[in-house]
């Protein structure tokens, strides 16, 4: 790989790690570069099929590092100040998403291991979206399925997730 395409993809997990922090943690102590480095530690090694590739599988290792900085933030301080997310980026689309205070991203993210025993498309969809901020046009790319599959696949996730994380 050439300096100029390590730069590019750098800024692009740079974007991916900003997203992760800023949706899901929002936490002084998370930084980008801290998420980026320890995703690459992470999948240092691994064989890709292509950019796209290897831009989900450090989604998912980033969510890996998210999940696994909350248990350690929150192992120590059960309560206090927890921070309210939600699983649609888009703020427009307040109405249709789901909100979730910091430490229910622990019960989200054993909810998508649940879901993914019994649909893995949708549970990566649900990752991809929400943990990797992707459009719907790279997750389809990403699991060779139409755009309106992964759409279909983003509605029925979220009415699943709805359902089991609500009381």
């Amino acid at each position: 790989m050439e300096n100029a395409e390590i730069s590019e993809l750098y800024g692009e997990l740079r974007k991916i790690a900003s997203f992760h922090i800023r949706k899901s943690v929002n936490h002084p102590t998370l930084h980008p570069t801290m998420l980026v480095h320890e995703a690459w530690m992470r999948i240092n090694g691994a064989a890709f099929k292509s950019k796209t590739h290897y831009l989900a599988v450090a989604s998912r290792a980033m969510r890996n590092v998210v999940v696994d900085y909350i248990r350690a933030k929150t192992a120590n301080r059960r309560g206090g100040d927890w921070q309210k997310i939600t699983l649609e980026g888009n703020s427009a689309d307040a109405a249709g998403a789901l909100a979730f205070r910091l430490d229910e991203v622990l019960d989200l993210d054993a909810a998508l291991d649940e879901l993914a025993q019994q649909d893995e498309r949708k549970a990566r969809v649900v990752e991809m979206r929400f943990f990797g901020g992707m459009e719907f046009e790279e997750v389809a790319e990403i699991l060779e399925v139409s755009v309106i599959t992964v759409k279909r696949d983003w509605s029925f996730a979220k009415a699943w997730l709805g359902t089991r994380l609500k009381p």
